[in-house]
């Protein structure tokens, strides 16, 4: 589904739900857990469905049956005008439950469905029944403007304030995820019950330092050639139950954001215009042809600390970087090496580079 699309999704579950005029069959899915988890709820009480009510059946599990599904949705509802079945993370929209999607078809009037799903494809025909019947959403990761006006909302119930710069600041370092969002700005809140305003300080003492900043930590290491702080960082991650092949991984893609950077650096354009080519994306408006900013897969944070990072190497040293890596990835992936001798040796390599 395309931006737009899943956008206009949204709004159309939105009005379902204000308006009283439900359909049958949803299906809402998508990378933004936080948001797709709200508006199941939403739906729920809509419907007039409840965890505990004996004509709301929820299946939270994988692998489950359809044609468990399908008994469920054929009994009638008890003293109720309505059964609502819940199918949640069953996998059913990533491969073929032709039997399910024929019988949406023919399922009684009296009953709703909810499917709730990380993923699915659109070319499934269960995916297209659901459509043809009822709606199909996907909530994407949202824009940072939504995200400023959710953290400026949230403070202001709370009567706190922050300024859009600190508020943007805030963004780049949590990064987009809704739920990891709100939870950060439970935790300001609570530090900060004797302050009206929050302020960078305030972010940097108490919100949760990302699996990220270490890898960010890592590669300053790597640039001052200090194996010790290097391995020091990995074990943080390791004790925080990151595989060593996720670690290589993660040190595989910011080398690679500093590689395009350092290109961009070495054609001769300025921090600024290099940091807006990476940070964010341009799309043209197909009805009013305005061009939109939009945020891109980094933040003008990460894009600054990327920035600096790159001044302190040269572009082959980069690219022997991004070798290393690759080779990393190959070395436990055929088994030449276990995953964390693999990682352990990239490390040694990269605080060698010359």
């Amino acid at each position: 589904m395309k931006q737009r699309e899943a956008e206009a999704s949204v709004e159309q579950l939105k009005k379902d739900i204000a308006g009283g005029e439900l359909k049958r069959f949803y299906l809402l899915y998508g990378s933004e857990r936080y948001l797709r988890n709200f508006y199941e709820k939403k739906l729920l009480a809509a419907m007039g469905g409840q965890r505990d009510d004996m004509n709301t059946n929820i299946f939270n599990t994988n692998p489950v049956a359809t044609t468990a599904v399908i008994d469920q949705a054929l009994t009638m509802p008890f003293f109720a005008d309505r059964r609502i079945v819940v199918v949640r993370y069953s996998g059913f929209f990533d491969k073929s439950t032709e039997d399910l999607a024929d019988f949406l078809a023919e399922a009684p009037e009296t009953t709703s469905f909810i499917f709730v799903e990380d993923t699915a494809d659109a070319r499934l025909k269960l995916y297209k029944q659901v459509a043809k019947l009822g709606l199909v959403v996907e909530f994407t990761t949202q824009s940072d403007r939504y995200l400023l006006q959710n953290i400026g909302a949230y403070l202001k119930k709370n009567e706190k304030r922050i300024s859009q710069e600190d508020a943007r600041y805030m963004l780049d370092v949590i990064g987009t995820d809704m739920g990891k969002l709100m939870a950060e700005l439970d935790k300001l809140v609570c530090y900060c019950l004797d302050k009206d305003v929050i302020t960078r300080e305030d972010i940097d003492t108490i919100c949760s330092r990302s699996i990220e900043d270490r890898i960010f930590e890592m590669i300053d290491a790597v640039m001052k050639k200090d194996i010790k702080t290097c391995l020091d960082r990995y074990e943080d991650l390791l004790a925080l139950k990151v595989a060593p092949s996720k670690i290589v991984m993660m040190l595989e893609k910011q080398l690679l954001w500093m590689l395009q950077i350092k290109s961009l650096m070495d054609a001769g354009q300025p921090r600024e215009m290099v940091i807006e080519n990476v940070a964010s994306n341009k799309e043209v408006d197909p009805v009013t042809g305005e061009i939109k900013k939009t945020r891109g897969a980094i933040g003008e944070w990460q894009a600054g600390i990327y920035y600096r990072q790159a001044q302190h190497m040269t572009m082959s040293e980069l690219q022997r970087a991004v070798l290393y890596c690759a080779t990393a990835d190959e070395d436990f992936k055929t088994g030449r090496m276990n995953e964390r001798s693999a990682a352990e040796t990239l490390m040694v390599k990269l605080c060698k580079l010359k």
